[in-house]
């Protein structure tokens, strides 16, 4: 085998997530304050807060925290929509809508690596809900750590994140084993590169540039041959 280990991003390498709006907006247009509510005036509320909760969720390390983030979350994006309805409900409405889709290989692609007894960590810049995301979509029996940049109290590309996924995995002085896997030239490529970590950029539009990736892939199905060497 070429590594003994691999960690794995999760947003845009195997999985992406999205916001269903048509279904926010059959919920949530009774509330309405403003007259009948559209999927068009819905759409970009719902994206700004979703880039909100993306680009603010390290600031809340546990579960309370972050619930009354996403209740005051919720709460901001009915207003921009002019909706009035209790906060459990707008909650519930969000939550509910938010899609977590996996790309078509990803199981396929994990249970191959499980199978070739290659360990599997979770190393992504995610709320400290992370593992029930993944408990949700039946993935958590393929891994064997899950380091979410909430809890850690650092994102990627810090190497922060980086050395607790070494330290969890044990592979602190056998990081020349360890492969990162991920989307991103900066964080994923880039960060593990920094922490003396190879790393592989999945590329699925074609059309970044990683000098620091060890290879590149367009999706995750050349992933266990490389893994092999």
């Amino acid at each position: 085998m070429r590594y003994d280990a691999v960690f794995l991003d999760v947003d845009r390498t195997l999985l992406w997530v999205d916001v269903d709006v048509e279904g926010y907006v059959e919920d949530l247009a009774p509330y309405s304050t403003n007259g009948t509510l559209t999927v068009e005036e819905a759409h970009e509320p719902l994206m700004e807060s979703l880039r909100t909760h993306i680009s603010q969720n390290i600031n809340y390390p546990t579960e309370e925290e972050l619930a009354n983030f996403r209740r005051e979350n919720a709460r901001k994006t009915a207003e921009a929509l002019g909706l009035d309805a209790p906060t459990d409900v707008l909650v519930e409405a969000l939550e509910k809508r938010l899609v977590f889709k996996p790309y078509s290989e990803s199981e396929e692609v994990m249970e191959e690596l499980v199978e070739m007894g290659i360990p599997l960590y979770v190393v992504s810049n995610w709320d400290v809900a992370l593992e029930d995301v993944l408990g949700d979509l039946g993935w958590t029996g393929y891994f064997d750590g899950v380091i979410a940049s909430a809890k850690v109290g650092s994102e990627k590309p810090d190497g922060a994140i980086f050395g607790e996924a070494l330290r969890i995995a044990g592979f602190t002085e056998r990081r020349d084993r360890v492969v990162h896997v991920g989307n991103d030239p900066v964080s994923d490529v880039r960060g593990a590169a920094s922490c003396g970590i190879d790393a592989v950029l999945i590329d699925r539009e074609g059309c970044l540039e990683a000098p620091e990736a060890v290879a590149t892939l367009p999706d995750l199905r050349g992933l266990p041959a490389f893994v092999r060497g």
